[in-house]
């Protein structure tokens, strides 16, 4: 390949507007709509208009890369392909297709090193039967992973359901905790104040190390009533 004619980025720049996708000018725009929330389009400055995305489409139909694509069209089969089904269509499979997949995997493999042979001994010709067998594999081995699809999303979504549920049991079983931790320590206070009601002649002089216990029981009531605090709004 001569020098001008190779590519100078693997990939092509973006447009060039998206230099206008600044803090300062989302911020800017999002005041402009806070203080008119029918804000016309058209009375933006140029830079500001691109800031706004573009409206959803009235059809299903949409031109992506240069090709049209429709939102309603049915999921491509190997029917409709015209591939070669190589797996009975039964509907154990769709559920269980790990046993097939390992089957196909290893006959793409023996096709592959065939293929290099062939290439090896005659490249004008050794190649075109192999990369058919290899595309119908492929076919094959993709429609059976699109298949399990819809059963691999019901078990992520219930194992999804199963992880919440535990975690809002061991919410619970903390919040239990903590309530035993505020009763045992209400307990104990109410214990002092009946016995200030109520002073005995023995204990009428109370000492600071008394007084230190009694506003470290009141502390710990506080942490454990936050404690229950925190886990609720949790």
């Amino acid at each position: 390949m001569a020098e001008g004619d190779r590519p100078k980025a693997l990939f092509p720049a973006p447009p060039p507007f998206y230099n206008h996708f600044t803090t300062a000018k989302l911020t800017h725009l999002r005041d402009l709509r806070k203080q008119d929330p029918n804000l016309d389009i058209l009375s933006l400055p140029t830079e500001l208009r691109y800031l706004i995305p573009p409206p959803p489409p009235q059809t299903s139909t949409f031109n992506a890369f240069g090709a049209f694509r429709s939102l309603d069209a049915p999921p491509q089969t190997l029917a409709s392909l015209e591939v070669e089904q190589l797996y009975p269509d039964h509907a154990s499979i769709a559920l269980n297709p790990q046993a097939l997949l390992i089957s196909l995997a290893r006959t793409q493999l023996t096709v592959f090193l065939t293929l290099i042979g062939n290439l090896s001994q005659n490249p004008a010709e050794g190649w075109e039967q192999e990369t058919t067998e290899l595309d119908e594999i492929t076919m094959n081995m993709l429609g059976l992973v699109n298949g399990y699809r819809p059963h691999q999303g019901r078990e992520t979504l219930i194992l999804q359901m199963e992880e919440r549920i535990e975690r809002l049991k061991a919410e619970m079983e903390a919040i239990k905790l903590a309530r035993g931790r505020v009763e045992e320590v209400v307990g104990e206070l109410s214990s002092d104040v009946s016995r200030e009601e109520h002073p005995d002649t023995a204990e009428s002089s109370r000492t600071d190390d008394e007084m230190a216990r009694r506003k470290a029981k009141q502390r710990a009531a506080w942490s454990a009533l936050n404690n229950v605090t925190t886990g609720n709004s949790g």
